[in-house]
C-alpha cells in the first residue's frame, strides 16, 4: 500500500510539474510583453539554470542528511564523495593551491551533484550517458521549437503519436508484452485526445508540425533510454556477486540503496552536463545570442528573469522526478501520463470554453486513462507474482 501511495504521489507530482512547466513556457515564449521568441536560446538558458538548481538541490540534501535519514529518506541524500578517493588534491600536501590544483579539485574533488566535484567527468560514465544526453537535447529543443510557433491544440496534434511510438519502442527495445487492456486503453485515450484537440481555423506552420512530429520519437524514446542508462550505471557500481531484485530497497539493504542513489545522481549530473556541452556550439553557431542582445531591451528587467527562473524550476522538477517515476512504474506509464495531462491542459487553458466534441473527447480520454491505470496495476501484480515464483 505504501508503494502504491508513493507511485500515486509521483504521478500527480510529475503531471503537475509538467503542466506548470508548459504554463511557464507559454508565458516566456508566446505571450506577454517580456517574450523570448528564440526557443534555442531559451532552452539553453533553462538548461544552465536547471544544472545550477541540481547542484543546489544535491548540496541541500547533504546539509539535511541527518534529518532525512531519521525520517526514512536517506536514499534522497546525494553522495558527498567520489567512488574512489581522489589523487590527493589538497590532501597531505603543504603546497599552496594553484589554479591546476583548484581545477583538479573541481573535477575530482568532493561535492557537486554526484559526489565527484562540480565538474565531475568520468570518460567511461560519459560514454554510457552520451546517447541519453543526445536524445534529451533533441527532445527538449524540438518540443520547445514546435511549441513556440503554434497554439497548444496544434502542438498536441503534432505530438499525438508519442504514445503509439512508446508502445512500439517498448516492444522492440524492451521486449515487453502488453495486455489487450493496456493497449486498448492507451490507444483509445490517445484517439480521444486527438478528437478533443481538433479545431477549425487554427494557425498552422510547417516548422511547428515537422518539429512536433520528430520530437514525438525522442519523447517516446527518452524514458526507455533513461531507465536503461540508470540500470547500466547501477550495474557498474554494485559489487560483483550482488544481485538487485528490482524491488524497493529496505532499510537494512544500505549497500544497494547507496549505489542506487549514486547512480541516480550520476544519471542526472552527466545528462545535464553533456546536454550543455552538446548544445553550446549549436547555440553559438546559430547566432541567436546576438539577436537576443540586440532585439530584446528588457534583459535587465527583474520580472523577466523571475519568469526565466520559474521556468527553470519547472524544468528541474520534471527532470529529477521523471527518473523516479520511470523506476517506480515503467517508461510507457511515464510517457502515457502526458495524455490525461493534455486533456486537462485543453480544459484549463481554454477557460472551460470548449466545443461539444472537445468536452466529449476530454471526458472519454480521462475514462480511458483510468482504464489504463487499472490495467497497468493488474499487469504489475502479475509480474510481481511471477517474479516471486521464479518464473
Amino acid at each position: 500500500m505504501g508503494w502504491q501511495i508513493w507511485v500515486g504521489l509521483l504521478v500527480f507530482w510529475v503531471g503537475g510539474c509538467g503542466f506548470g512547466l508548459l504554463l511557464m513556457q507559454r508565458f516566456i515564449i508566446q505571450t506577454g510583453t517580456y517574450r523570448l521568441p528564440y526557443p534555442l536560446v531559451e532552452t539553453y538558458v533553462q538548461l544552465i539554470l536547471t544544472h545550477l538548481l541540481l547542484v543546489g538541490f544535491a548540496s541541500l540534501t547533504r546539509v539535511l542528511g541527518n534529518p532525512l535519514r531519521r525520517l526514512g529518506f536517506g536514499a534522497a541524500v546525494a553522495p558527498a564523495y567520489p567512488v574512489a578517493p581522489p589523487g590527493g588534491a589538497f590532501r597531505g600536501s603543504n603546497k599552496q593551491p594553484s589554479i591546476l590544483n583548484i581545477l583538479r579539485w573541481l573535477t575530482n574533488g568532493s561535492g557537486g551533484i554526484a559526489g565527484g566535484g562540480l565538474f565531475e567527468f568520468d570518460k567511461q560514465v560519459a560514454k554510457q550517458v552520451l546517447p541519453l544526453a543526445i536524445i534529451f537535447v533533441a527532445k527538449v529543443v524540438l518540443s520547445n521549437f514546435s511549441f513556440s510557433y503554434t497554439s497548444l491544440t496544434i502542438y498536441q496534434l503534432a505530438r499525438i503519436g508519442v504514445t503509439p511510438a512508446a508502445i512500439i519502442l517498448a516492444c522492440i527495445l524492451q521486449k515487453e508484452n502488453f495486455s489487450g487492456s493496456t493497449l486498448s486503453s492507451a490507444l483509445i485515450a490517445t484517439l480521444n485526445l486527438l478528437f478533443a484537440s481538433l479545431r477549425s481555423h487554427q494557425r498552422v506552420t510547417p516548422e511547428s508540425i515537422v518539429a512536433g512530429v520528430f520530437s514525438s520519437f525522442f519523447v517516446a524514446l527518452y524514458p526507455i533510454m533513461l531507465l536503461r542508462t540508470y540500470r547500466s550505471l547501477v550495474a557498474g557500481l554494485v559489487p560483483q556477486g550482488d544481485v538487485l531484485t528490482g524491488y524497493p530497497s529496505t532499510a537494512d539493504d544500505s549497500t544497494s540503496n547507496r549505489e542506487e542513489t549514486r547512480a541516480y545522481y550520476r544519471t542526472l549530473h552527466y545528462t545535464s552536463l553533456l546536454a550543455l556541452i552538446i548544445l553550446t556550439p549549436i547555440v553559438l553557431i546559430s547566432g541567436d545570442i546576438g539577436y537576443v542582445f540586440h532585439n530584446l531591451p528588457f534583459l535587465d528587467v527583474t520580472w523577466f528573469w523571475f519568469m526565466i527562473w520559474c521556468g527553470a524550476l519547472g524544468s528541474f522538477s520534471v527532470f529529477v522526478s521523471t527518473l523516479l517515476l520511470v523506476k517506480a512504474t515503467s517508461p510507457l506509464t511515464a510517457t502515457f501520463l502526458a495524455v490525461p495531462r493534455g486533456a486537462f491542459q485543453l480544459l484549463v487553458l481554454s477557460h472551460l470554453k470548449l466545443p461539444a466534441h472537445s468536452w466529449v473527447g476530454v471526458v472519454l480520454c480521462w475514462i480511458s486513462s483510468l482504464w489504463f491505470l487499472v490495467a497497468r496495476r493488474e499487469e504489475g501484480r502479475n509480474l510481481d507474482r511471477l517474479r516471486l515464483e521464479g518464473r
